[in-house]
Parts: C-alpha cells; sequence; structure tokens
C-alpha cells in the first residue's frame, strides 16, 4: 500500500457516535475525530427503537467532512457498532418496519419460549454464546410474534453496522465477530446454525453470507461517491471487526499472553483471547460467551453491565440541576477504599433505563447497607461494585481457561477512570495496563490497514493497532 492513505472509520455506540479519519503513512498513522453525533433510544408506539435515517445522515455529514479534510482522497471507509439490533430490509434493499433497541422489553418472555423448542444448554452448546435476553435471537423471535408480516416480507435480516456498510456498498453480509454475537451462528463451524434455524422456523434464505473481518466488500456506491465528491476515487468499503467489543480488542497494543481485558464503556466486557471456543459445563453454568474474533480468535467473556449505572445516574441528577461529568465524580472519589458498600451488578433490575438510583439502593438495602443519595457517595459504591464483580470473573476466567491471568489491559473511555482501575488492580490482585481510551476505532482502523496492506495474523494487526495515535490534546 502506498504511503499518504486516508482512511474513515464509522463508530456507532448506543450514547453517541463519530467519524474518524485516519492518515496512515506505511509506518503510523494520526487519528483525527471530524464528526461527532449524538445517539440514542427513543420511545415509539410502546416500544424503545433507534432512528437509522438520522444515523445515516450524521455518517454522511461526518464522511463529507472527512473528504474535506482529506484533500478529497479517501482510499477506504470502514464501520463499527454495537451488536444484536438489526433491520429488515425488502428484496429492494428497503427497510421494513422498526428497528429495535436491546433494551426494549419485549425480549425476555421469548427465552422461555424458544426454550421450549431448545433447551438452554444445547443453544449454549451449539452457539458458545452467553443468554442473554436482547441477544438477536430472542429478538427476532419477537418481532416474529409482534409483526409475522414483516418477517414475510423480509428478503434479509442485517445488524447495523452491516445495514450503514450496505447503504455504503450495496453488499449484504453478515460479518464475523458481529454475527456471533446474534447467538445464531455455529461457535464451531462458524456458519449460521441450520439446527437452530431449523428448530425455530427461521428462513434461512433469509440470512446473509458470513465475511471475516477485514474483508473488502468493493467498492462505495456510485450516487454516493459522487455526493461525497468522491466521483473520480476509488473508494473501498471494508468490512473491519464490525463489532464495536470485536474492534476494541483487536486495537489492543499489548501481547495476549497471560492477558486479560477488560472493554470498559456502557458495558464492560471482561475477558481473554483464545485460539478455539471454551463450551464446557463451568463456562454455560458462568455464563461466558464465545464471540468471534480478528484472524480466527475468539473473545472469551462475559457481559458485565459497566458504566451505564453511573451514566444512568448522572441523567438524573441533571434532571435535578446538578451537572455532574464521569471524570469530576471519578476524581472525587479517588480514595475510595476497596472495603465497603456495594452490590450486585448482575442483577437483571439494571438492564433498563430510569429510576437507577432507587433501584440501586433497593439493591444495596437487599444487601444490608444503608441507603445512598449524595453523587460523591454513589459514584463510589458503583465503582467498587463493579471492580468486584470483575475480580470475580476475572478468578472464574482463568479457573474455566486453565490460562494463567498477570495483567489486565483495560480500554475504552473506562480507561480514563483512575479510581475505578485502581479499585480493579486491587480487588484483582493483578497489573493493570492503560489501553487506548480510543481502541475501538483504533482497531477500526488497524482492521482496514490490515486489509489493504492483506496481513492477517494477531500479531501483525496488534503491531498496526500499535502504530495508531490521536495527537495528544493541546
Amino acid at each position: 500500500m502506498k504511503t499518504g492513505t486516508n482512511i474513515a472509520a464509522v463508530d456507532l455506540g448506543a450514547e453517541s457516535g463519530r467519524v474518524v479519519l485516519c492518515r496512515w503513512t506505511g509506518e503510523e498513522g494520526i487519528l483525527e475525530e471530524v464528526h461527532r453525533f449524538p445517539n440514542g433510544a427513543r420511545e415509539e408506539a410502546g416500544h424503545l427503537v433507534w432512528d437509522p435515517d438520522r444515523l445515516w445522515q450524521e455518517i454522511v455529514k461526518g464522511l463529507r467532512l472527512a473528504v474535506s479534510k482529506a484533500g478529497g482522497r479517501i482510499a477506504c471507509v470502514g464501520v463499527d457498532g454495537w451488536g444484536v439490533d438489526y433491520v429488515l430490509l425488502d428484496r429492494t434493499g428497503n427497510r421494513i418496519g422498526r428497528s429495535y433497541c436491546y433494551r426494549d422489553s419485549r425480549n425476555l418472555p421469548q427465552m422461555e419460549r424458544l426454550f421450549a423448542s431448545v433447551p438452554q444448554k444445547r443453544l449454549y452448546e451449539i452457539t458458545g454464546i452467553q443468554l442473554l435476553p436482547f441477544n438477536t435471537v430472542f429478538q427476532l423471535m419477537a418481532h416474529i410474534a409482534e409483526f409475522p408480516s414483516e418477517w414475510e416480507r423480509a428478503a434479509k435480516w442485517l445488524t447495523l453496522p452491516e445495514y450503514f456498510l450496505f447503504r455504503l456498498s450495496g453488499v449484504a453480509m453478515a460479518e464475523y465477530t458481529e454475527a456471533s454475537t446474534t447467538q445464531l451462528l455455529d461457535v464451531y463451524k462458524r456458519s449460521w446454525s441450520e439446527e437452530l434455524t431449523r428448530a425455530l422456523k427461521l428462513n434461512l434464505e433469509k440470512f446473509p453470507p458470513i465475511a471475516p473481518p477485514g474483508t473488502p466488500l468493493g467498492k462505495m456506491r456510485k450516487e454516493l461517491a459522487t455526493d461525497l465528491g468522491l466521483a473520480n476515487v476509488n473508494v473501498q468499503v471494508i468490512a473491519p471487526a464490525c463489532h464495536d467489543t470485536g474492534a476494541a480488542v483487536a486495537g489492543i497494543p499489548f501481547p495476549h499472553d497471560k492477558l486479560a481485558f477488560i472493554s470498559s464503556g456502557t458495558w464492560s466486557l471482561v475477558g481473554m483471547v483464545v485460539a478455539s471456543p471454551v463450551v464446557t459445563a463451568d463456562s454455560f453454568e458462568d455464563n461466558f460467551t464465545n464471540e468471534g474474533g480478528v484472524a480466527g480468535s475468539i473473545r472469551f467473556l462475559r457481559n458485565v453491565i459497566g458504566l451505564w449505572l453511573l451514566q444512568e445516574c448522572q441523567r438524573e441528577w441533571k434532571a435535578k440541576g446538578l451537572e455532574l461529568t464521569a471524570a469530576d465524580l471519578a476524581q472525587q472519589c479517588s480514595d475510595t477504599p476497596a472495603i465497603g458498600p456495594s452490590f450486585d451488578v448482575e442483577a437483571k433490575t439494571f438492564l433498563a433505563p430510569g429510576n437507577m438510583i432507587a433501584r440501586i439502593n433497593a439493591a444495596l438495602k437487599a444487601h444490608g447497607f444503608e441507603e445512598e443519595t449524595q453523587p460523591k457517595e454513589l459514584a463510589a459504591i458503583i465503582f467498587r461494585s463493579l471492580a468486584r464483580q470483575y475480580a470475580k470473573v476475572i478468578k472464574d476466567l482463568q479457573a474455566i481457561t486453565g490460562k494463567p491471568i498477570e495483567r489486565i489491559c483495560i480500554v475504552g473511555g473506562g480507561v480514563k477512570n483512575e479510581t475505578l482501575n485502581r479499585l480493579t488492580q486491587e480487588l484483582t490482585g493483578r497489573e493493570v495496563l492503560r489501553g487506548p481510551s480510543e481502541s475501538t476505532i483504533v482497531g477500526n482502523v488497524a482492521m482496514q490497514v490490515a486489509a489493504l496492506e492483506k496481513t492477517k495474523s494477531l500479531d501483525q494487526i496488534q503491531a498496526i493497532s500499535a502504530r495508531l495515535k490521536f495527537p495528544p490534546a493541546s
């Protein structure tokens, strides 16, 4: 690949999205955020839904800014985002119905319905995926139960990052890291499970073909390229690691030997990179998941609720006129001891938005602790409770895999929370390494560079990630 290559990366989060431009010299890459925009689910017809059209408008706006910054020369673009949520498309590629949020209440009743057809243990044996009510398999069942005609009309379904790649390229595919979160993939064959789709009467013809991370999908659609001022530029659309955690782990610059990771943000993903799936009685009992990774690897991890707990409290405080940032609260709690009041962050009551302070206090009371309403003290309790859960998962992770863990790499927005990092180090007894706070974008760009340079190994991807940097803040 020639030097001076401009790469655009779109990163979609449940709270916000951004478009980043990378100027890759062949030796290093300088990253620049050119556009950031808010995101969030909204209530509509009794459901929590996303607005894909508005997200698309923001993506196009960001790409237009990237093109301007790059002097009209963009080599490629890739999209990553959260997992499990999807859209239905008709035969002409138009969207059918709404795009539902994973936090919508429609999903939970579908678990028992599915287990009547496929027992929990068998579902795990096939997919290796943690049983969570928002996994795509339960969402699709909920959709079909409420809107059967929409499913009948659908020619394909795509997860959200794949949908935006489709709008960029015209190519409908399922990227492996993203597809693995659906709980519809055979964890060993790495293809859609015929046993599951047959048992659940899901038409496999509606399932897109699966592509490995780092797959070039082809040129950007002509009309879009023309609109962006790229009519005479051969812009490649690349499926990076489309799942944001897959991208975040690809962005870790440290060797994975004896290393665990925590991708810390709205969710905390606690795990390690392994060569092959770990599907055992213990991993099933402890609800560990085998998500697809880059370069043929597996991300063996547990989903742990993360800074969502604090974010929801911040929303309540803001409604009362208290503007408190996560950074401010972490600083105020810098001397928080590892021993003290805590609660079980894994309780399902914390998944839904709203009334988080009351729900945390109910959990504290159930554990024999006094209620707390002061922001500083409540934030300290949240950080301690998260760190305690991290310690438990790290202990289970080592026991189940039989692999030693000496260091933990924190990536994502939570890497800036030194109070949480310190508590994690104290409660796990492991050295905590600080990876990139923007690890998802780093991994997204690294996979695009790897695709352009036709490199495939985990070590090569890791080496690329280590050479991607945001300039220091002035």
